[in-house]
């Protein structure tokens, strides 16, 4: 049972860790790591998502004050209009798919695998060549990131990689990075707590576990913070990059065992 615990808590720690310092990459293990975890402890993994969006709601909230001067708004609002769409779609479908939730996860996973895969790879092609035009014109490129981010955040708490391969073509510096992923995402997530609330997410939701593990949050903030002052803006793009690479290999296996395990 130790394992399953440090496990969650690791998790939680992660929480901090992204939102101060790398955005939206390593954060992708925090769902998965939750999700096996408690259904060793007994909640079940349904009771995931309810467990962790009030965590990344504060943790989303301590990166806004860290980075409250560092963030551009004008970025944000170009997202709003398709992120208002996501998160209606990613609400409908929670109701819709609310006893296959295993299903539409699975299929989540694989399209955010996918898309971390093909767009890091087309982002390192571009590098070699030389050539920064991006596949979407504005703000065509801007509404489909929002409205994909939001439903996949809706559904899975798994919008990283979406929103950083969104950014890094805009050659931010890591804290103006850092600061606008921050702000983003607490809006994407203080939205989806009326809708999870809705759709019964919460009713598996332990709150004496969240209101335990919340110190881990505010630790894993200040670690990475820490780190983040202390690397340059070359290696930052490198370590995203790679993160979210490697993260998308792990999220289409993910996805594809979930999908085929689910269905043989």
């Amino acid at each position: 049972m130790i394992i399953w615990w440090f496990i969650v808590c690791l998790a939680v720690f992660l929480i901090g860790v992204t939102k101060s310092g790398f955005g939206g990459g390593v954060g992708l293990m925090i769902v998965p790591m939750t999700a096996i975890a408690m259904d060793h402890l007994g909640p079940g993994s349904q009771a995931s998502l309810g467990f962790l969006l009030p965590l990344l709601v504060i943790g989303d909230f301590i990166a806004v004050w860290q980075y409250r001067r560092l963030f551009s708004l004008n970025i944000v609002k170009h997202l709003l209009p398709g992120t208002l769409a996501g998160l209606i779609l990613g609400g409908l479908m929670l109701h819709w798919f609310h006893n296959q939730k295993d299903l539409v996860a699975a299929l989540i996973k694989i399209e955010i695998g996918c898309e971390s895969i093909l767009l890091v790879s087309l982002a390192w092609w571009r590098q070699w060549r030389g050539v920064q035009k991006s596949l979407l014109p504005e703000p065509w490129r801007s509404h489909a990131t929002g409205a994909f981010a939001a439903a996949s955040s809706t559904l899975a708490h798994a919008a990283g990689p979406i929103v950083v391969m969104y950014l890094l073509p805009l050659n931010l510096n890591r804290q103006l990075f850092v600061g606008t992923s921050a702000i983003y995402f607490f809006i994407v997530n203080s939205a989806k707590l009326p809708v999870y609330y809705k759709a019964g997410v919460f009713e598996h939701a332990h709150w004496w576990l969240t209101f335990k593990t919340l110190p881990l949050v505010f630790a894993g903030a200040i670690f990475g913070l820490w780190v983040n002052k202390r690397i340059n803006d070359k290696l930052f793009t490198k370590v995203v990059y790679i993160i979210t690479f490697l993260l998308g290999w792990y999220m289409l296996y993910d996805g594809l065992h979930g999908l085929l395990g689910g269905h043989t």
